[in-house]
C-alpha cells in the first residue's frame, strides 16, 4: 500500500474521527433514548429492582429512574446519555483499534443514520 502524504493522512484521521463521533452519538441515543430500545431498558430496570412510582401508568425507563431517590447504577447507565456515552465511546475506540475493517462499515452506517436524524430536526413537518 502506498504511503499517504501528511495532509492526506491527516484528513483521513479527521474523517475517521468524525465517523466515530457520529457512530458513538447514534449508539448512545439507541441505548438511552430511542423508542425501539425502550423494552430493553425496561427489562434492565426490572432486573435491578427499579420499580415505577405507584399510580403512574406505563412510565418510560427515564421517568422511573428520575422518580427514584437512589436509582441502581445499571438503571442510571441505561438512561443517562453522559454515563452510557463514556462506555460506548470506549467500545467504539476499541472496535476501531481491534477490527478497523469491519468496524468501519458499521461505523459508517451508524454515522449516516446519525446524520439523517440530526438533519431531520430541521424539517418543519
Amino acid at each position: 500500500m502506498p504511503r499517504r502524504s501528511a495532509p492526506a493522512a491527516d484528513t483521513y484521521h479527521w474523517l475517521t474521527l468524525a465517523v466515530d463521533v457520529l457512530a458513538t452519538y447514534r449508539l448512545t441515543r439507541l441505548a438511552t433514548a430511542d423508542v425501539i430500545s425502550e423494552p430493553v431498558r425496561q427489562a434492565v430496570l426490572r432486573q435491578v429492582g427499579a420499580e415505577p412510582p405507584p399510580g403512574d401508568e406505563d412510565p418510560t425507563a427515564q421517568e422511573i429512574v428520575e422518580s427514584l431517590d437512589e436509582p441502581p447504577r445499571l438503571a442510571t447507565l441505561v438512561t443517562c446519555r453522559w454515563c452510557a456515552g463514556v462506555w460506548i465511546a470506549a467500545g467504539v475506540t476499541a472496535a476501531r483499534r481491534l477490527a478497523p475493517g469491519p468496524w468501519d462499515l458499521v461505523a459508517r452506517g451508524l454515522a449516516l443514520s446519525a446524520g439523517a436524524v440530526l438533519l431531520a430536526r430541521f424539517e418543519d413537518d
